[in-house]
C-alpha cells in the first residue's frame, strides 16, 4: 500500500534531519508548508473522503496565520494525491469535515477543543504549529527545535481515530505524543 509513498522517504528524512534553520521573517512558514505537502505523500485518505475520482484535495486554513499565503500558493501551483488542490479559508461555523488537511492557526486555541471534536474520527489531517497543539489533539504539530529547525510531533490517539493510513517511515521521524 505504501510503495508509492516510500519514494519520497529520503526527501522527508532530509527535511526532518537537515532542514535549514528557520528564520521567522523568511523561511519558517515556507519550510512548514513544504513539510505539510510532503506529509501528504506518506498518508492515504479513504477513497470515500473524495468526491469522485476527479474530486479535489481540500486544503483548509482555520484562522489567521502567516502560513496562509504559502498554503494558497501551494494550492495554485501543485497537485496533492494526484489531484488538483482546492484552497479554502474556513470559519468555525463551516463544515470542517470536508477538509483533507486543515491547518489550525494559533489564534484558534480558545476554540480548539470544539473545533477538533467536529473532525475527530474523520479523515481530516489536522495540522498546527503551536506549542501544546498535539497534546490537545491536533494530529501533526510543527515546531522549531533548539537550533531553529522545523520538526514535528504526532498525536497518536487522534491519528488512530482519523482512519488515515500513515507510512511507518513518517511515524519514525515524528516525536509521538499521547502514547
Amino acid at each position: 500500500m505504501f510503495g508509492r509513498l516510500a519514494r519520497g522517504a529520503a526527501a522527508v528524512a532530509l527535511l526532518a534531519a537537515l532542514g535549514p534553520p528557520a528564520r521567522a521573517d523568511e523561511l519558517e512558514y515556507p519550510v512548514k508548508v513544504e513539510f505539510i505537502e510532503r506529509f501528504t505523500r506518506f498518508i492515504v485518505w479513504p477513497a470515500e473522503s473524495f468526491h469522485g475520482a476527479d474530486g479535489p484535495f481540500s486544503l483548509c486554513v482555520l484562522g489567521e496565520t502567516p502560513a496562509g499565503p504559502y498554503l494558497e500558493r501551494l494550492a495554485r501551483e501543485r497537485r496533492i494525491q494526484d489531484r488538483r488542490v482546492e484552497y479554502r479559508r474556513v470559519k468555525p461555523s463551516d463544515e470542517l469535515a470536508t477538509c483533507h488537511v486543515m491547518f489550525i492557526a494559533a489564534g484558534e486555541r480558545p476554540r480548539l477543543k470544539q473545533e477538533l471534536q467536529r473532525v475527530s474520527g474523520k479523515p481530516v489531517l489536522t495540522v498546527g504549529d503551536s506549542e501544546g497543539f498535539a497534546k490537545e489533539g491536533v494530529i501533526i504539530n510543527l515546531f522549531l527545535d533548539e537550533n531553529n529547525h522545523v520538526r514535528f510531533e504526532i498525536s497518536s490517539v487522534e491519528l488512530r481515530k482519523s482512519g488515515l493510513k500513515v507510512s511507518a517511515q513518517l511515524l519514525r521521524l515524528a516525536r509521538m505524543v499521547g502514547e
